[in-house]
């Protein structure tokens, strides 16, 4: 009999080690689909970009000013949409051009001597069209990262430029981490691009890879003087020389304690064990059959999708235990699901509320196009009898109603906005005249060319003003429309009109976040805070702050957002 546990431990160490080298083949192989993946989404980009008539404009144009530099570099999206439809694959694209006119940004970089003799840019040149693959550190985070270069030619191969895709850490960083196993990620078998595990140097684990480079391996060897096991997968990029190595390793010690341990315990009470197992038997195969019948039982009630049946088992045996678990398990599933029809309900009235916000703006809309034709025709009617106050009011009006017409859902710039608002002003000053003085003021950190903001969000505070405020105003009155930026953008229109009584702000600030009750009077305050909410969140929107007979203050909230 003892001979029978001896060779059954023996058996069981290769089997158990059988095993744990096939189950760490089969992760370090998810891995590498993973990142073949992201690999191929990368490849297939670059390719997308590999004849491109806008970059070898900008490669091929001695640009005279910046303006010009900046107007093809602001009509050229391809860039930024691949990075917002691959944002977790792709860190940052950079086109490498050797055109000393243009200017560097995040996407476009002038490669001046230092970099056209980087190694990396040597070797991408040397590949010709093909990718390469390299392991450098990124010029904006300053640290290693993955990325594919290539060089970009003409259609008569004239060359572009070098193109540069960087890869995300985190895609390969991730699932490295997350394991419990020593793992690595080697790059070309020379230098470590992520490991679970901290070590001075990584030069004996670099020997151990280069002395058994295969596409796949798995098998002993010695690693930190105790006998270790290795388990290798390759990747390596379609026409790429290049190639990355997942490898994890780790003592036999780890996988053979538990085994030997077992023997231990079974050598010493072998004898006893014998005597009284027949009693046991019986009692124990009673007892099990009973509590999996019942394990069984509620099994089969949770996959015909009964969670109501928990029951509980007698005893603390690791069945027990496991039922215990199985509770555990329906009573989360039971949460899960309640909480996934909560949040598809709140997604649903959300879509509802948005809907309605729309409809109620296009209810107090008339029909732009007809406005705007009538307006042009009026201009040149003022043009031809030489009514040139006439025909600038008709012009002013006219672009705001074009605006109207073009608006989307798209974010515009601050600039575009405040010059709205202008047009606007103008239109008032014709009717009112110096009754009421009008100014917009924006600090100097406020950059209003690259800030985006939603489109007509101030130009209806602005009517709100004149309409409920400074009409009723005989002299002096003053309109002020203020930008300041302190973390978010403020936005403040200010009037000294009449005001609004305690009981009317009330009401208004009841129908700002409920369309029902919404008074037509303000439809355009609150339509304006409605959408800020729906854009950004519950963070931001509008305040109003007035007293009556001595003006109203309302004050826009939201986030700086620049073009990517």
């Amino acid at each position: 009999m003892l001979v029978v546990i001896l060779y059954n431990n023996q058996t069981t160490k290769k089997i158990l080690i059988e095993q744990t080298m096939k189950s760490e083949e089969a992760e370090l192989s998810l891995i590498k689909d993973a990142m073949s993946e992201n690999v191929r989404i990368i490849s297939d980009i670059s390719k997308r970009l590999y004849f491109d008539k806008m970059i070898e404009k900008i490669a091929f144009t001695s640009y005279k000013n910046y303006e010009e530099l900046l107007a093809d570099y602001n009509n050229y999206t391809k860039i930024t949409d691949c990075l917002n439809d691959y944002y977790q694959e792709i860190a940052s694209i950079k086109i490498y051009l050797e055109n000393h006119t243009i200017s560097n940004t995040a996407n476009f970089i002038y490669a001046d001597f230092m970099i056209r003799n980087e190694e990396w840019y040597r070797n991408t040149v040397k590949a010709g069209g093909n990718v390469y693959w390299s392991y450098v550190n990124d010029s904006l985070t300053k640290k290693k990262s993955l990325r594919l270069s290539r060089v970009l030619y003409t259609a008569d191969m004239q060359q572009v430029g070098i193109l540069v895709i960087v890869m995300q850490n985190k895609r390969t960083e991730l699932p490295i981490a997350n394991r419990k196993s020593k793992t690595l990620l080697a790059y070309n078998n020379k230098e470590i691009v992520h490991s679970n595990f901290k070590k001075e140097n990584y030069h004996e684990i670099i020997d151990i890879i280069k002395e058994h480079d295969k596409k796949l391996f798995y098998g002993k060897v010695t690693y930190e003087g105790q006998e270790s096991f290795l388990v290798m997968v390759r990747m390596q990029p379609d026409y790429s020389e290049n190639f990355f190595t997942l490898a994890s390793i780790g003592p036999y010690e780890q996988i053979t304690k538990k085994v030997n341990q077992a023997s231990m315990a079974e050598i010493l009470p072998f004898l006893v064990c014998i005597a009284i197992a027949g009693c046991l038997i019986a009692a124990f195969s009673y007892h099990f059959s009973r509590q999996i019948n019942q394990f069984r039982k509620t099994m089969h009630e949770a996959a015909n999708g009964n969670f109501d049946t928990v029951l509980h088992l007698e005893g603390n045996d690791e069945l027990s235990m496991l039922y215990e678990d199985l509770n555990v398990m329906i009573g989360d599933m039971q949460a899960l699901m309640r909480e996934v029809v909560a949040e598809q309900v709140q997604k649903e009235k959300l879509n509802s509320r948005q809907k309605e916000v729309e409809f109620k703006m296009l209810a107090s809309q008339i029909n732009p196009h007809f406005l705007y034709n009538t307006l042009e025709t009026i201009r040149m009617k003022a043009i031809v009898n030489q009514q040139p106050e006439i025909a600038e009011l008709a012009k002013m009006l006219a672009k705001i109603m074009r605006r109207n017409i073009q608006v989307g859902e798209k974010l515009v710039t601050l600039e575009s906005e405040l010059k709205l608002v202008e047009y606007y002003l103008k239109i008032q000053y014709y009717r009112f005249g110096d009754r009421i003085q009008s100014s917009i003021l924006v600090d100097s950190e406020v950059d209003t060319e690259s800030t985006r903001i939603m489109p007509l969000i101030i130009q209806p505070l602005v009517e709100n003003a004149f309409v409920h405020g400074l009409e009723a105003v005989d002299s002096e009155g003053k309109l002020t429309i203020h930008v300041s930026c302190n973390t978010d953008i403020f936005i403040c229109v200010e009037d000294n009109g009449c005001g609004i009584s305690d009981k009317k702000l009330e009401e208004i600030m009841e129908s700002l976040n409920d369309l029902e009750t919404l008074d037509r009077t303000h439809i355009g305050v609150c339509n304006v805070n409605q959408r800020i909410k729906l854009q950004y969140g519950e963070d931001y929107g509008l305040t109003i702050e007035t007293e009556e007979g001595n003006g109203t203050r309302v004050t826009l909230k939201i986030p700086v957002v620049n073009p990517s």
